[in-house]
């Protein structure tokens, strides 16, 4: 890897760690042929649209792809019974 892609990755990080929208440090960022490619998992979609948002205005000369997912959560399958 050289030093710009480093460098660039570590300004989105950065970026995506400081800003209050965000606060996210677990998004596997990497750039190729000119796109940033954002990857893994948040918590909902407001918070998928506002890293994209937040990459898009740290650097802002490349298009961002977001391929975050977000997480289902659903109450469990069934009840665990705890006791004698």
């Amino acid at each position: 890897m050289n030093t710009d892609y480093q460098y660039l990755v570590g300004k989105i990080q950065s970026a995506l760690a400081l800003d209050s929208r965000t606060s996210k440090l677990d998004v596997k960022v990497m750039i190729a042929g000119g796109k940033i490619h954002l990857m893994g998992q948040t918590s909902t979609e407001e918070r998928r649209r506002a890293i994209a948002v937040v990459v898009a205005e740290a650097v802002p000369d490349l298009e961002v792809r977001n391929e975050l997912t977000v997480m289902q959560i659903g109450d469990p399958a069934q009840p665990e019974d705890i006791g004698d």
